[in-house]
């Protein structure tokens, strides 16, 4: 009995002091977690066209709407630029805080060659690059309007007419995509309404502007536009980086039909 009662004190005072010691600290336990769902910020677009050169800035603000009516505010800037082949060069920088200080750090460095059929995407600070195949889309299909194949839209377009933009002629136009009240989980219907500056002399869209109340409000367009070609070194993988091919190898075969 006595042997009995020894063991049972042990175990308490084992369990007591891990327990004890958790209680000490204060600090409550859980499992692993993640901040794995974030809404996204499409950029624009930059088709490779030929014949249509030109240099500018994007710029992107993005203003996010908290249940409680505040805001959260973040932008970028960054260079872009086409040259008469189509070849599309463009930084991909960082969303900062409105009230930063700090210029919106270079994420990568993007090249795109439709000529060449690859897409390098480099990192300034490793001077490493990603080798890719490149196919541009011949076509760019649109939506048909009405109830979307999903079911749960519904899509409209309208034409608002033609405007000027940084000197350009472009073509202004909204879309709304309409979620009926209980189609995704919504207790009320959900507009989310995109409207579109389209430049035919370039080929792509100059600004967008998308207003959705799941994610807030994003305005990305295009300012110091100029359609002068850029240096042709804009289009060039500076020296000193490394190449990280990641195309498919390519077997090359004889006549005999033998790898």
């Amino acid at each position: 009995m006595k042997r009995y009662a020894s063991v049972l004190v042990a175990a308490f005072l084992i369990l007591g002091a891990s327990g004890g010691t958790w209680a000490q600290a204060g600090k409550p336990n859980h499992g692993p977690d993640s901040f794995s769902s974030r809404a996204t910020l499409i950029p624009l677009y930059f088709a490779p066209k030929a014949n249509a050169p030109f240099m500018a800035t994007a710029k992107t603000i993005w203003v996010k709407i908290l249940p409680d009516g505040s805001t959260i505010t973040v932008w970028n800037q960054r260079m872009v630029a086409r040259d008469m082949d189509g070849r599309v060069f463009q930084e991909r920088r960082y969303l900062v805080p409105q009230d930063s200080t700090q210029e919106p750090q270079v994420q990568f460095l993007e090249y795109a060659d439709p000529v060449a059929h690859t897409i390098y995407s480099c990192i300034p600070g490793a001077k490493v690059c990603r080798l890719a195949d490149f196919f541009a889309p011949v076509s760019y299909p649109m939506l048909p309007e009405g109830l979307q194949a999903d079911g749960r839209s519904y899509l409209t377009r309208e034409n608002l007419g033609v405007e000027t933009f940084e000197g350009l002629d472009v073509q202004h136009s909204r879309e709304t995509f309409t979620f009926y009240k209980e189609t995704i989980g919504n207790t009320n219907t959900i507009l989310h309404v995109v409207e579109y500056w389209y430049s035919p002399e370039l080929g792509i869209d100059v600004k967008v502007t998308r207003h959705d109340p799941r994610s807030g409000d994003q305005t990305l367009w295009l300012t110091n536009i100029s359609t002068t070609a850029a240096d042709p070194a804009t289009f060039r993988i500076p020296s000193g980086y490394r190449i990280l091919d990641y195309r498919p190898r390519q077997v090359n075969q004889d006549t005999s039909g033998n790898p």
